[in-house]
């Protein structure tokens, strides 16, 4: 995209010896201008197509799950209720033999969640399974889930963090996936999945995130741009058009902290505008387009 952008630049300049400097500079920020607007209709596209293939994935899973028999034959079953839900997380901890593969969405966790899990995490470990979290970043301001992974840390656990997550999920022995019904609400119900492919998929998108993290008690470093990956995280959510709300939502921070990070990242680019800095980023080669 920086090539298309300065080869514009250069046939824009091209005119006749007569026009002077400041308009031919106004033409090019016509064209740049022109060019941005053809960029943000076509992302605004593709977020439709995207859109409706994820209520296409997400329709297909709800009518997987709704029919228990087929659901079973086809490796998947449907838990509902806070209670069944733990249960069953139990019976996998207490059955587990090698490995616990965790995303941890939803930055700091609540007290109940880390006081139900640290029996269950104790347990498999002195088992001596391998038990590795991925968290948010934004748990690092949490006292409580920062103090909880450092103990599991203690214990033999790995803990490493990202910018932001897909979905919650539970992977045991690299054969049953834990995955909610809707990611909003993700204890209310949830999938069992114990397809090869399904659950081969999870475990390989566990492992590019894992490979792409961040262990806790690092310092977050930057790269060559002086971006943090929580900067690039804030970079490529604005080119995709995403609010300053869903932003926050998605990386488990205060909309005031995306603000202040989306007004530092503008400033900059020297862009004009939350998506606008997005595309530079693009087209200087900070985030992947």
């Amino acid at each position: 995209m920086a090539a298309a952008f300065n080869k514009l630049i250069h046939l824009s300049s091209l005119s006749p010896g007569s026009e002077d400097a400041k308009a031919r500079i106004t033409r090019i920020r016509r064209s740049l201008i022109s060019f941005l607007d053809r960029q943000e209709e076509e992302l605004i596209r593709r977020q439709k197509e995207i859109a409706a293939s994820r209520q296409v994935v997400f329709q297909l899973l709800a009518e997987h799950a709704e029919a228990d028999t087929a659901d079973q034959h086809r490796g998947a079953r449907r838990l509902e209720g806070r209670e069944v839900i733990q249960s069953f997380i139990r019976t996998m901890a207490e059955t587990c033999t090698s490995e616990v593969a965790v995303f941890a969405t939803g930055g700091g966790q609540p007290a109940e969640s880390l006081d139900a899990a640290k029996p269950l995490d104790s347990a498999v470990l002195k088992r001596g399974v391998s038990v590795r979290y991925v968290y948010l970043d934004s748990v690092r301001n949490d006292g409580a889930t920062t103090a909880y992974a450092q103990w599991l840390t203690q214990q033999g656990g790995q803990v490493r963090t990202v910018p932001h997550l897909p979905t919650r999920l539970l992977i045991y022995d690299r054969s049953l996936a834990i995955v909610p019904v809707n990611p909003q609400v993700a204890d209310a119900a949830v999938l069992a999945l114990e397809d090869v492919g399904v659950v081969s998929a999870l475990q390989a998108l566990f492992e590019r995130t894992w490979d792409h993290s961040s262990p806790l008690g690092e310092d977050r470093t930057r790269d060559s741009h002086g971006l943090t990956a929580q900067d690039r995280a804030v970079l490529e959510l604005l080119a995709r058009g995403l609010t300053d709300e869903m932003i926050a939502r998605k990386l488990a921070v205060s909309v005031r902290t995306v603000r202040r990070m989306t007004a530092g990242l503008m400033n900059r680019l020297n862009a004009s505008s939350r998506f606008q800095a997005g595309v530079l980023a693009v087209a200087r080669g900070w985030v992947r387009g």
